[in-house]
């Protein structure tokens, strides 16, 4: 599966075949000549498809598109600078799509950044903006690299590799035990080393806050959302009904392509690799010279396709980490 690294949400009762208009509430047919355009057919409200966004535009007289740094199904993502201030940058990302859970998706996005703003682990939101159906989220630009593409540039050893995980678990403990929150779909693109190779946490599109108090409808029951080859066994079967443990899960298998530079399940197809997800976790021999054993099996202990079987909280984990890199600085 060449696009194992792309984050895939499959709602399983189907596609969305209508809109709702924001006049009355009435279901728009989409239009099937290719023009994109729906009509309301109780108060004939007409609703047009976004302005495409070019090199050099102006968008919300706010900011001004500099390139554009990534496209996908449901938005795009370019670098931008304010008009007041032409040498700051910032992330403009662009919802692309009328489905009614992706807009839902999106807004929560917005407000989990905007009461995230003190974390400074994570990307910063600077400015939301919701108009005539185009949305909007302006980031913090972040100079740096991925950790997929980093990998391809240098090396990671073993003490390394584990110093980031040490990071990355303060943060999503941080998300856990002040808001309740879980990120579902940590991997390697969605954690960033800045130009002091700090690491920042990206990417909360499909974030879930799992407190008793919080509203949320947007999951849909046995649905699956996140990316292939990096996702827990219980995102596959029911995404709605994940808690923390799903991301110590997708956690262990970023650490397994740091170590070992290869995608945790790899296939051809979807089925192929949720077959794999679901049975074990990688082999010790899957990581060949790159790990020790005592730190194959941590990685092989977050990947437990049972989440009890895993760790029972962060600390727990944080601790076996520190006295599995307290070892290995004695070596």
């Amino acid at each position: 599966m060449s696009d194992i690294d792309k984050t895939i949400v499959l709602e399983r009762s189907g596609k969305n075949k209508y809109l709702i208009c924001p006049v009355c509430g009435a279901e728009m047919n989409i239009s099937q000549d290719g023009s994109n355009t729906s009509r309301c057919p109780v108060c004939n409200f007409i609703k047009k498809p976004q302005t495409a966004i070019q090199v050099g535009s102006i968008v919300i007289n706010k900011y001004r598109i500099l390139s554009s740094l990534a496209s996908g199904a449901f938005g795009n993502i370019f670098l931008c600078h304010p008009l007041e201030n032409e040498s700051v940058r910032y992330v403009l990302k662009q919802l692309r799509t009328d489905s009614e859970n992706s807009i839902k998706r999106f807004r929560r996005e917005a407000k989990v950044l905007a009461s995230l703003r003190n974390e400074s682990r994570i990307a910063q939101i600077v400015d939301f903006w919701e108009e005539d159906g185009c949305m909007f989220i302006i980031m913090e630009y972040i100079r740096g690299i991925n950790l997929r593409d980093a990998k391809a540039k240098y090396l990671f050893d073993e003490k390394l590799v584990w110093q980031l995980a040490h990071e990355a678990i303060a943060v999503l403990q941080y998300l856990w035990d002040n808001h309740t929150i879980i990120h579902r779909d940590i991997k390697p693109e969605n954690m960033m080393l800045d130009e002091n190779f700090y690491l920042k946490l990206l990417d909360f599109g499909l974030c879930k806050e799992c407190s008793e108090n919080s509203v949320n409808g947007i999951t849909i029951a046995n649905s699956t959302l996140g990316t292939p080859g990096y996702m827990s066994p219980e995102q596959f079967a029911d995404s709605k009904h994940v808690d923390f443990r799903s991301d110590i899960f997708s956690l262990g298998a970023t650490l397994f392509f740091l170590l070992t530079g290869d995608n945790p399940f790899a296939g051809e197809t979807l089925d192929e690799i949720y077959e794999k997800t679901m049975k074990t976790p990688p082999p010790a021999k899957a990581f060949g010279k790159t790990c020790s054993k005592a730190g194959i099996a941590i990685i092989r202990r977050m990947m437990n396709p049972v989440p009890e079987k895993r760790f029972a909280s962060y600390s727990e984990l944080l601790d076996e980490i520190d006295q599995h890199l307290y070892q290995l600085n004695r070596q």
